[in-house]
């Protein structure tokens, strides 16, 4: 058996190191600081699970060189600083990421800037519906791997199928990354509307209307319409609209409950992605003229420039226009 190395000690690192210790002789969790190893020690605070008796926490990225296999699990935030940081120990390993959202350094795809940095690795993004938590406690769960390179995607593929994880493979990766990104936006929408006490007609509402605004934006990036169809687009999208356990969607509820954004992210006390790439996302739809009028009020309510009951009032008194 192969070694892994997963760099990104937080939640979602942690919970695929618990999902995947069986595939695996050693799976190395990579934390971003040396104390935050320690700290962690046997098991992640936000993970009901103990790490399994293979998963050594570390610090050091020379890990990677015993590794045929690298995963890549940071906030988008971080992204292109970790692609810069492991190339030095990269030989011919296999390497993937598990992160959702735009570069917002580089105001880009996170593969353009992975491709930027690694040109003679395979772009490959791994997505879906999964919640750290589920992951980590062995329920049930499916994942997209998306690469244009088939023994890329099929490595991970391999790699990732376990008897509680199911994957699928796609050569999509722009649809799979537009996907992971809006749909964290439109959470915090559905988290407005939850928190204002509307029911199940808007929340399907929002989730077939937001669905739209994905579709529109990715095709128009050169995503393939029916990826948004797939677990990357529609059921990544149900998942973090319709549960608590979805960061964005518990923001959202605390601006609806008259929480400022600085207010409702110190409340949730973790990365929120929706709030990370919001601006960056509406302003590639801007430069492309695509209209996303849910993102585009998710915005206004977030810059305190409206309040949700006048954001939701503004989605319905929209000119009528065909399906």
């Amino acid at each position: 058996m192969a070694n892994l190395c997963i760099i990104g000690a937080g939640a979602w690192g942690s919970a695929l190191s618990i999902a995947l210790s069986d595939n695996f002789e050693r799976i190395y969790l990579h934390a971003h600081k040396e104390n935050n190893a320690s700290e962690l020690w046997t098991k992640h605070p936000d993970l009901p699970v103990n790490y399994a008796n293979n998963v050594e926490l570390t610090f050091d990225l020379s890990k990677i060189e015993q590794c045929a296999g690298i995963l890549i699990a940071v906030p988008s935030y971080a992204f292109f600083a970790t692609v810069k940081s492991i190339k030095p120990f990269l030989n011919k390993q296999y390497v993937a990421w598990a992160t959702k959202g735009f570069d917002t350094e580089s105001g880009g795809f996170l593969h353009t800037s992975f491709e930027s940095v690694l040109s003679d690795h395979p772009s490959c993004v791994i997505s879906g519906p999964s919640f750290a938590v589920e992951v980590a406690q062995h329920k049930p769960s499916a994942l997209t791997v998306a690469s244009k390179d088939k023994k890329t995607r099929d490595y991970w593929a391999k790699t990732l199928q376990t008897s509680a994880l199911r994957t699928y493979t796609n050569d999509d990766v722009i649809g799979v990354e537009v996907g992971g990104s809006v749909k964290n936006i439109l959470a915090i929408a559905a988290g407005i509307a939850a928190g204002l006490n509307y029911g199940a007609n808007t929340q399907a509402a929002l989730i077939t209307r937001g669905l739209a605004e994905m579709t529109r934006l990715g095709v128009v990036l050169g995503a393939n319409p029916l990826t948004f169809n797939g677990l990357s687009g529609l059921g990544d999208l149900v998942l973090t609209c319709s549960d608590d356990l979805s960061r964005n969607r518990r923001f959202g509820k605390q601006l609806a409950n008259n929480k400022d954004a600085k207010q409702a992210l110190e409340f949730v006390g973790a990365t929120v992605e929706g709030v990370n790439t919001l601006e960056l996302v509406l302003s590639i739809a801007q430069k492309n003229h695509i209209e996303m009028p849910i993102c585009e009020q998710v915005a206004q309510v977030i810059a305190g420039k409206t309040t949700p009951t006048k954001a939701v009032n503004y989605l319905m008194s929209r000119t009528q226009t065909q399906e």
